[in-house]
């Protein structure tokens, strides 16, 4: 009896750890901005991991700003539990910290939303958006243009 309750015991710690290492899984997200019209100015990269976040501007999951080289810029974020995720980027070509629009509200600044999504008199919804973080290293390429 002794013998089969051990077995059990150690099987269940195997199991335990296995699915506890799956829950925690961390990945490494690499964007990558292209289409850049210049060298000017900064990315400025926004990571959302929720609708919520994704709306508001001022409070997404991670931020980057990123310097332009050869009309594009790259930034990594590491150790990102698995998990839903959406990226917004715009090039602030000024570098005053705002995304500029015209007295209409056009966008005077180049801009672009992970899975190259476009919006219809504003920007894409989150569910056109969001991508899965599932894998060790996991690459978004944004095209600006």
């Amino acid at each position: 009896m002794k013998f089969k309750f051990s077995k059990y015991l150690i099987f269940f710690a195997l199991f335990s750890i296995v699915i506890y290492a799956g829950d925690n899984q961390k990945g490494r997200l690499i964007v990558k901005i292209k289409g850049l019209k210049n060298d000017q100015g900064t990315v400025k990269i926004a990571l959302c991991n929720s609708s919520e976040n994704y709306k508001d501007d001022l409070s997404p999951f991670k931020a980057a700003i990123i310097e332009i080289k050869n009309n594009q810029a790259i930034a990594v974020f590491d150790n990102l539990p698995a998990g839903n995720y959406a990226v917004k980027a715009f090039h602030d070509e000024n570098n005053n910290d705002d995304f500029d629009t015209n007295f209409l509200g056009i966008p005077k600044e180049d801009y672009g939303f992970s899975n190259n999504v476009k919006g219809l008199f504003g920007p894409p919804s989150w569910d056109a958006a969001k991508f899965q973080l599932n894998k060790s290293n996991q690459i978004v390429e944004i095209i600006f243009n």
